[in-house]
């Protein structure tokens, strides 16, 4: 008792002088910090806001309209079978490969809220619903590297690492440790009030997002002018900002961006804390999850590119929009389709009661 009373101290000391600190080196170095997060905010209203808020309202709506429900209760045994989750994630896990970083934690997140999962299942497919969106690898990574059949290769490699981190967390549940369906259904809301409720969480979940962003943009130009090392200040803010990470990682091989867009970068990590903030989930065990997802990630890619790819290992200087970050005509119009899906789903509802 003693020992956990002496460890949540030193947590709160260490919180408060982190804090301290980082109010210290922001005042010291107030011109770098400005830049920084001026940088960070233009690129989340120019690229992240909207490219991330349609598809975060679509994935929102699709759980509550009631349409995972539906597709749960047919992929209910190959789920089960795989990754020993309820079927309702199933198409989570997609919306997770299509979206992006933050958007398959947020679905899970509502379904949680919800009642449709219990805790225990929304922590294990938090643990492995992470993963950059194609068209931020098909379009802004594939065009620094060679083209859109790098960032394919690069976004099947990080798709078939989530699928392998999903059927490992089977090792963590027992064969009958899902929560039934049937009992935790819940009434889909009509898609009026399904659209809206999903655009007033896509929107909160949008402003975390964003401030982080600032946030974590602040302190990488103060680490710009604290760290003199080049090399060492390109690694540390890496593994703060995906973005950064894959601009100056460009020199290096592929490999090194592989890892980074498969660990996501720290950003994105409190990007996701702050989503599943009602699940509580082992932040210790998620980053090591990360890591391991980076390793298997930077693997899968060698292993495509030699089988499948001419040398592509060279840094494009061209130019490339902002816009294709984490966005573009592929998941726009994936969110329209789910959108148009949810939709058509509602009103068969309507008309069957």
């Amino acid at each position: 008792m003693f020992a956990w009373i002496s460890l949540r101290r030193a947590r709160r000391i260490c919180s408060a002088a982190t804090a301290g600190i980082g109010c210290i080196l922001m005042l010291l170095f107030s011109e770098s910090c400005k830049k920084g997060a001026a940088e960070s905010l233009t690129l989340f209203l120019n690229v992240l806001l909207p490219s991330l808020f349609p598809f975060m309202a679509a994935t929102g709506l699709t759980v509550k309209c009631g349409l995972c429900q539906q597709l749960g209760k047919k992929l209910r045994k190959p789920t089960r079978r795989l990754f020993g989750w309820d079927g309702m994630l199933a198409p989570i896990l997609v919306l997770s490969l299509l979206g992006g970083y933050p958007v398959g934690a947020r679905a899970i997140a509502s379904l949680h809220q919800s009642g449709q999962i219990d805790t225990a299942q929304a922590k294990r497919a938090a643990y492995c619903c992470v993963c950059a969106g194609p068209g931020f690898l098909l379009g802004y990574v594939g065009s620094m590297y060679g083209g859109t059949a790098t960032g394919a290769i690069l976004f099947a490699a990080q798709a078939v690492s989530v699928l392998i981190l999903g059927i490992a967390s089977r090792m963590f549940t027992g064969k009958h440790s899902c929560s039934d369906t049937e009992s935790a259904a819940v009434p889909p809301l009509p898609f009026g009030d399904a659209l809206v409720e999903a655009a007033q969480d896509a929107a909160r979940g949008m402003v975390c997002i964003g401030s982080l962003v600032v946030l974590f943009g602040a302190f990488g130009g103060i680490l710009t002018d604290i760290v003199p090392q080049q090399n060492v200040r390109r690694y540390l803010l890496s593994a703060l900002e995906v973005c950064s990470a894959v601009n100056l990682l460009g020199d290096r091989p592929i490999t090194y961006c592989a890892f980074a867009t498969g660990f996501g970068g720290i950003c994105v990590h409190f990007q996701i804390f702050a989503v599943l903030k009602s699940l509580r989930i082992n932040k210790a065990v998620f980053f090591l999850v990360r890591i391991l997802q980076g390793f298997l990630t930077a693997i899968l890619s060698h292993i495509g590119l030699r089988l499948f790819a001419r040398e592509t290992e060279v840094f494009s200087t061209a130019s490339v929009g902002q816009a294709d970050f984490f966005g573009g005509s592929v998941l726009s119009g994936a969110a329209l389709l789910t959108v148009t899906v949810c939709f058509l789903f509602s009103l068969r509802q309507q008309h069957g009661r």
